[in-house]
């Protein structure tokens, strides 16, 4: 089952490298259009400001998996490797209930923004509920990971196998 789990979040944060590729290329040949005194698509920007949101989202439960996400150390790591795996597993549980709580409320809003068909006014027209979709998807995903890594903890804390340092 990780197998199946690990290729999502792969998928997931190749999606995010792709789209991030592709804004770098569109607003690069909008620059190049801006110098040849060419107009540029005017929907660059908008859809720029849309990866902008997707982007962290696609990639963070990745980033999570592989503890590369942003961590304030500073008073963990000095504590002994038992202390640290329970505030690990703190941790764990906390980011859990916040993604969660994230999850419920970015499904709240997104349905909301379908029924009563919110659109987002700009060079292209595009339904809201589409653009934010990405966060219960993406909270989602984030929410399983640190399940998981809580899970993870909660099994070493068990054996007794304290892998943070003493």
């Amino acid at each position: 089952m990780r197998h199946i789990w690990n290729r999502i979040l792969d998928g997931s944060v190749v999606l995010a490298g792709a789209l991030l590729l592709l804004m770098t290329v569109m607003v690069a040949a909008t620059i190049f259009f801006r110098i040849g005194a060419i107009s540029a698509p005017g929907w660059v920007v908008q859809f720029s400001e849309y990866g902008l949101l997707w982007i962290p989202v696609m990639g963070a439960a990745w980033l999570l998996r592989h503890d590369k996400h942003v961590a304030v150390d500073v008073l963990t790591s000095r504590l002994s490797g038992r202390w640290q795996s329970r505030a690990s597993l703190f941790h764990g549980i906390v980011g859990s209930l916040v993604c969660v709580a994230v999850t419920w409320s970015g499904v709240v809003v997104v349905w909301d923004h379908y029924r009563q068909g919110v659109m987002d006014i700009q060079v292209i027209d595009t339904p809201k509920w589409l653009i934010l979709s990405i966060i219960p998807l993406g909270f989602l995903l984030l929410s399983i990971q640190y399940i998981l890594k809580t899970l993870d903890e909660v099994r070493r804390i068990r054996s007794g196998v304290i892998t943070h340092d003493s």
